[in-house]
């Protein structure tokens, strides 16, 4: 038995520069208005939870016959009622999400710590100290600033995420028009 390895077909220099450009003036304008980009954002996961609810939905039911028949329908319900909370409330579900976000900066934090009494007669321990204390601080803040606060906070992490998968899009377009000028 042989294996073919196919090259991947190559990659639109032009395209990927305009979708970059793109990418990065949608990050900006999430930067600039963050709570719109938060409310989008939570709009965005609800939409896709109730679609993939959906989907789980239909597959639980053309393979009822098949173990764990149940608890897949569930899992589709589950998530079709997750989507539709999400979408009828997206507000309160950018802030809560951002109260997500601070619990797991809490907990990241913790471990940080955690490690760094671990590797502490190790050369650069007080790195991963600090590092636990800024993410604890950082939870703290998220918190103190619920939910209006959290609602800019989760957007200006959308601009940010959109702006690095522009820079990247950018790097994409500009690795392909160099190879092919080569």
């Amino acid at each position: 038995m042989t294996t073919t390895t196919q090259r991947p077909a190559p990659l639109s220099p032009g395209w990927s520069l305009a979708l970059g450009i793109l990418l990065i003036i949608a990050g900006v304008l999430a930067l600039v208005f963050p709570v719109m980009a938060a409310v989008t954002a939570a709009l965005y996961i609800g939409w896709f939870a109730i679609i993939a609810g959906i989907i789980a939905i239909v597959v639980a039911v053309r393979t009822r016959s098949e173990p764990h028949f149940a608890w897949r329908l569930a899992v589709g319900i589950l998530y079709v009622a997750l989507g539709v909370l999400l979408v009828m409330n997206p507000i309160a579900a950018a802030a809560t999400l951002a109260l997500l976000v601070g619990g797991l900066m809490a907990a990241s934090g913790v471990v940080e710590i955690m490690l760094a009494f671990r590797h502490k007669p190790n050369a650069g321990w007080g790195w991963l100290f600090a590092n636990g204390i800024l993410s604890i601080v950082l939870a703290i803040l998220i918190v103190i600033g619920w939910p209006v606060g959290s609602l800019v906070l989760i957007g200006y992490l959308v601009g940010f995420q959109i702006i690095t998968c522009g820079i990247a899009r950018l790097g994409l377009g500009m690795a392909a028009r160099k190879s092919q000028s080569a």
